[in-house]
């Protein structure tokens, strides 16, 4: 139950975790959230912290030999800060993560492993039987899901769309012949994905082909890009990017409810209601500075010249 997840993990304190990335982005934000309230000095120790941890985290996923004065910076670290971090939402004992269902930041993947998790993710549908490519403990790449699994088969249309054979992919689609056809095509079943492998054969997910946004100008953009950037922000629970043959990109926000009520109480900004709250200046002045933060990581064509807050979630209905 996504409602009592957090007290589930704290009880369990499993050794394996699996979820979807919006998952994993709020036990990150709930950290960074409860650092923002520690007293100053705790602060200061959390930013060294995370300096250490990052800098030690890039290396050690590049290659790069560690020296000994940085292991040991990071072993105190660890067990001083970050130790307690991970007790404090049940995930002490976790070894590894898994992220699957929708494309996650790498980020959000240094993050967990910066804490001692190591966190990949895995890439398949109901139609290929579950997992069709996964990275592995010993051998993965942020941003990508992995390889092809045993007996599976993976290639690339002429148009970037994800073709997949294998033996546990559907026959076909119950009394629905036409989606058949559509599907299963020589043997091959096409996903809706558009992807590219890089030159050591990890697969990487663009975006749904269906989803792609191609600009005034011609320009083909993966918006899910955009959305997870944006959803690193703590206050920030969800992000639609709109702009097709716009001539530029535009976006509708949905705040996290309870770190937004938070940071006002803490800000003492009085409201009646929540959709009040919403449209307050500082509000507003707080999203702006996350848009433009993630702007700044984006290539031109790729950055927000507007966007909306909405006053209330979004719902399946």
């Amino acid at each position: 139950d996504v409602e009592t997840i957090a007290q589930n993990l704290r009880e369990i304190r499993p050794t394996v975790g699996y979820a979807v990335p919006r998952v994993w982005e709020k036990f990150q934000s709930t950290i960074y959230i409860r650092m923002a309230d520690a007293p100053w000095l705790n602060r200061k120790i959390f930013e060294w912290a995370v300096k250490i941890g990052t800098f030690y985290t890039e290396k050690k996923l590049a290659g790069i030999p560690l020296n000994a004065g940085l292991r040991i910076a990071r072993f105190l670290v660890y067990w001083s800060v970050f130790y307690p971090l991970k007790y404090m939402v049940g995930m002490n004992r976790m070894r590894i993560g898994l992220s699957g269902a929708a494309p996650i930041s790498p980020k959000v993947l240094k993050f967990y492993h910066m804490l001692g998790i190591t966190m990949f993710e895995g890439y398949g549908m109901t139609e290929t039987s579950a997992l069709i490519t996964v990275s592995k403990p010993a051998e993965y790449k942020l941003g990508t899901v992995g390889k092809p699994i045993k007996e599976a088969e993976v290639k690339l249309g002429e148009d970037g769309e994800i073709l997949v054979r294998h033996p546990g992919v559907i026959s076909g689609y119950y009394k629905d012949p036409e989606a058949t056809a559509q599907a299963l095509q020589d043997g091959w079943l096409h996903t809706g994905d558009v992807g590219k492998f890089d030159g050591d054969g990890f697969l990487q997910i663009v975006d749904r082909k269906k989803d792609l946004i191609i600009t005034a100008g011609g320009k083909n953009i993966a918006p899910q890009k955009i959305e997870n950037k944006l959803k690193v922000s703590p206050y920030i629970n969800d992000a639609i990017v709109i702009g097709d043959r716009q001539k530029f990109l535009s976006a509708i926000i949905v705040l996290d409810e309870d770190n937004i009520n938070k940071y006002a109480r803490d800000k003492k900004i009085q409201y009646t209601a929540y959709s009040e709250l919403a449209n307050h200046p500082e509000i507003r002045q707080l999203i702006d500075r996350e848009v433009q933060q993630v702007n700044k990581e984006l290539a031109r064509v790729e950055t927000l010249r507007t966007y909306t807050i909405l006053d209330k979630r979004l719902y399946v209905e």
